[in-house]
């Protein structure tokens, strides 16, 4: 074997080790952050105000520490509200609420858009914002 093709195979074997270190990491944090996803999140008006229904998944068999926060931007302020933390959630389709007093309502406007926030183990992990 000749002194370039020797130093050619070995830029190849060090090309490929990085290519496969890239993505063996990619995929670990991936499946940190995939380990739970909001699905959907809607507004409903009622009479009390206002009721932020939100649908998520799991994938891990059990999970635990998970928060959600709802970022609102009101008429004339903004607010976040934050539900409890949730734990011993089983793998599968979620749903969970957070209710929004009609005091709220009347004293800073309509809601015009929100953006929650998925938080396991204190970390965000995942975000979605609706107008």
């Amino acid at each position: 074997m000749t002194k370039t093709r020797a130093l050619l195979y070995k830029k190849i074997v060090i090309m490929a080790a990085v290519l496969i270190a890239a993505v063996f990491f990619m995929r670990i944090d991936n499946s940190a952050a995939s380990a739970i996803s909001i699905k959907s999140a809607t507004k409903t008006h009622v009479m009390g105000g206002y009721i932020i229904f939100i649908n998520y998944e799991t994938y891990d068999k059990w999970t635990d520490g998970i928060l959600f926060k709802v970022h609102c931007k009101f008429e004339e302020k903004e607010f976040m509200f934050t539900s409890s933390s949730i734990n011993n959630v089983e793998r599968g389709w979620h749903k969970t609420q957070i209710t929004i007093t009609d005091v709220i309502k009347k004293r800073y406007g309509s809601l015009k858009e929100y953006e929650v926030e998925l938080y396991r183990n204190g970390v965000l992990v995942d975000s979605k914002k609706y107008l």
